[in-house]
């Protein structure tokens, strides 16, 4: 695993050439997720719970468009397909997208109603399900959460650290009245895809090693004894 600037530095390697796909797709996110909800909730001004409802209704109908839009970023550090229509990617498989992305929020939530550490501890160790169901196509919502679990044991602390870090971006990008979002966006989410590539490479090397311990051709190394042959 790597500090924080290796990730920032690789995040940014990564981006190069590819900066305007990524705002791009930002924007098309935040439209879709954000501004249409708004706009769909102008009608039912006069009754605010209506209008509420309206707009929680189409977060629901749009989780899996912000999965794929999270995932996205994950394609662009593996230099594959970047085409803008990857962005309904999680309406292939609506139902394990939309079900893991309810699960974490309620958690999360729940999490932050007990005095908000349980809530960030909780999205620190469900933060890597989204990257887990683009990879396994076949895995459930409730195994790729609790595989994230498992790969963010030991690094839930690495990656508060890495978060916290672009708060000073996150300040200036609010003085630019939300404009800036547009580049720290795919900036903390290439950063966040190589952090999440280092814990598959760590799953790998500890699996590699297990198994190979467990070979039956795989015996200890001998030392040589000091006692001389008589």
């Amino acid at each position: 695993m790597g500090n924080n600037q290796v990730y920032k530095n690789r995040a940014l390697a990564s981006l190069e050439g590819k900066w305007g796909k990524a705002i791009i797709a930002t924007l098309i996110m935040a439209i879709v997720t954000g501004g249409i909800g708004d706009v769909l909730g102008i009608p039912f001004m006069s009754s605010q719970w209506t209008g509420m409802g309206v707009q929680g209704i189409w977060a629901i109908i749009t989780m899996p468009f912000a999965w794929a839009w999270a995932v996205y970023f994950l394609r662009l550090i593996r230099n594959e397909d970047l085409d803008y229509g990857h962005l309904l990617d999680g309406y292939k498989q609506f139902g394990r997208i939309l079900l893991a992305e309810i699960l974490i929020t309620i958690a999360v939530f729940i999490g932050f109603l007990l005095l908000i550490v349980p809530g960030i501890i909780i999205a620190l160790m469900l933060s890597q399900t989204d990257f887990i169901l683009k990879d396994d196509r076949e895995i459930s919502a409730i195994d790729a959460m609790a595989r994230s679990i498992k790969l963010m044991d030991g690094h839930k602390v690495e990656l508060f650290w890495l978060t916290l870090s672009f708060i000073g971006w996150a300040i200036l990008s609010l003085l630019t009245l939300g404009i800036g979002f547009l580049l720290l966006a795919p900036y903390y989410e290439s950063a966040a895809a190589h952090f999440y590539e280092d814990l598959k490479a760590e799953e790998a090397n500890e699996w590699a090693k297990a198994n190979w311990r467990s070979s039956p051709t795989w015996r200890p190394t001998r030392t040589c004894s000091s006692t001389p042959i008589r």
